[in-house]
């Protein structure tokens, strides 16, 4: 059995099995709505996993809390309401449907970023086609978060391999190209001389080696 099979068999009552009815069976409602952003089985329960985390997690909740304050409701109505809600936003403001957002946690992007209004779809969707076509991102599925975020992590920008690092080392004489200071090969980081955010491209011309201190530094004024 799953983890929410089991959830399901200890916190049967009126609300689950009205849970259920929306979230697990084949061609169910939430299949129906959202099954281009949902990944796993509604079968399985994982379509109704996923849908009380989110609403647990916007009220700060286990999944197992969740489940017993509602075990005795006589509907799930309030769950799928919210979930709902979560599918409608995320229509609203990335109205373009690509593979990527399969699986995301769209629930817990609601929960922290639903009642903002000045995501405009227009705005989204234009970084989102950057992005999609950068090369140096690789990590396609962050596309969604970091624009909400403005987190470039999410993003998994490539880093240099090894043989640009080494030709930047030996071009700047083992020296820090910010503090000047000579060290081991093993001790510095290459840097994107132009940021990636503010257009650098992971390329040899762009390459520079910092010491750790340097590179800290820098990365702390981006």
């Amino acid at each position: 059995m799953t983890d929410q099979e089991l959830r399901n068999a200890v916190y049967a009552g009126s609300w689950t099995s009205d849970a259920k009815r929306y979230f697990s069976k084949t061609g169910c409602a939430a299949g129906t709505l959202a099954g281009n952003y949902l990944k796993g089985a509604s079968i399985r329960q994982e379509y109704l996993e996923t849908a009380i985390f989110w609403a647990a997690s916007a009220e700060g909740k286990t999944i197992e809390a969740y489940m017993a304050e509602h075990q005795n409701d006589p509907s799930a109505v309030q769950l799928w309401n919210y979930f709902r809600s979560v599918i409608d936003w995320v229509q609203a403001i990335f109205p373009k449907k690509r593979k990527e957002m399969k699986g995301l946690p769209w629930g817990l992007f609601y929960n922290q970023h639903g009642k903002r209004t000045d995501l405009g779809p227009k705005r989204l969707e234009t970084e989102i086609q950057r992005l999609m076509g950068d090369e140096d991102v690789t990590k396609k599925s962050g596309i969604y978060e970091s624009p909400l975020t403005g987190e470039e992590k999410k993003l998994s920008i490539r880093a240099f391999d090894r043989r640009d690092a080494l030709a930047a080392y030996e071009k700047q004489g083992h020296k820090c190209a910010i503090c000047g200071e000579e060290f081991e090969f093993e001790q510095m980081h290459a840097d994107h001389i132009t940021p990636w955010s503010k257009g650098g491209k992971t390329t040899p011309d762009n390459c520079q080696m910092l010491c750790r201190d340097c590179n800290l530094k820098k990365g702390a004024q981006e």
